[in-house]
């Protein structure tokens, strides 16, 4: 069952970040932002409503607004994802993101976590990694856009410091559930009224409608068989599983948009990719 949960997850997260990423090139990044995670609160609201166990927020605290912080982090971290995906090869961009499980695993170190020689060989398969596919020429010999890159290292640097934020304090107190409702909540705020104040809050095109929908659900699925799978007592194989969902992004840019990566550039995806698999199987989660 966690094979399943974690391989799901990957699945729907590779796909929802390529579908984002057609879709903020149709509309822009904050209307996209915005009608997917207002559909996401939605879906969420009613299932807390349907099971309000499930709520851990019980008062306004500390944890309450570090989980407020680690939102509006990875709001900017959504926000940068797009906006590179929007201008850049999804299968160079996606990899680079991921890149935020490096963030994580440094904020852990600075705040006391043990270094160990495997967390040293993910970091330096990470580096690694985004230098060669940032750098290198894709096979039509063209440079992936100094934009993008900016922008995935962004999304990545954001999307570190948000989840461990969220892991490090909010999730302990308020659980999975309410942490990720308390995300999309602050989320849909800041994006209505960004959208209010520039006068450009209008209704999704409907050709869109269906794509949003899909990006929503698949989304929430994700973090939900994240969870689930958590569950089952097997964390590493959930998580190293969820953090493939870079390579199916990659591989969707290149048989859905065909983007041509150079092999280089793949030697760098795949040295990502194994990285963060690396830096995921840590001797805490291994013995869990």
């Amino acid at each position: 069952m966690a094979i399943l949960m974690g391989l799901i997850s990957a699945l729907c997260w590779g796909s929802t970040d390529f579908l984002a990423g057609h879709v903020a090139r149709r509309v822009g990044v904050t209307k996209s932002l915005f009608y997917s995670q207002t559909l996401g609160f939605l879906i969420l609201s009613a299932v807390l409503v349907a099971r309000p166990a499930s709520m851990g927020i019980t008062a306004f605290d500390a944890d309450f607004a570090v989980g407020i912080l680690a939102a509006v982090c990875n709001l900017a971290a959504m926000a940068s994802l797009l906006k590179a995906l929007a201008i850049g090869k999804a299968s160079v961009v996606a990899p680079i993101v991921s890149l935020y499980g490096a963030v994580t695993t440094l904020l852990s170190l600075v705040t006391g976590q043990s270094i160990t020689p495997l967390t040293i060989a993910g970091l330096a398969l990470c580096i690694a990694g985004a230098c060669l596919a940032s750098i290198s020429r894709s096979s039509d010999g063209k440079p992936e856009s100094a934009a993008s890159i900016g922008f995935s290292l962004l999304s990545a640097l954001m999307f570190g410091l948000g989840f461990w934020l969220q892991g490090a304090f909010a999730v302990k107190s308020m659980g999975v559930v309410s942490a990720l409702w308390v995300y999309y909540l602050t989320a849909v705020v800041i994006l209505f009224a960004t959208l209010v104040g520039g006068r450009r809050l209008a209704a999704p095109p409907r050709a869109i409608v269906p794509v949003v929908a899909s990006i929503s659900i698949s989304s929430l699925i994700g973090f939900f068989s994240l969870a689930y799978g958590a569950t089952t007592g097997h964390v590493a194989i959930v998580t190293v599983l969820s953090s493939l969902a870079s390579g199916v992004t990659a591989l969707l840019g290149f048989f859905v948009r065909g983007e041509r990566p150079s092999a280089l550039q793949w030697a760098g995806i795949a040295a990502i990719i194994v990285g963060v698999v690396v830096l995921k199987l840590t001797p805490q989660e291994l013995g869990g």
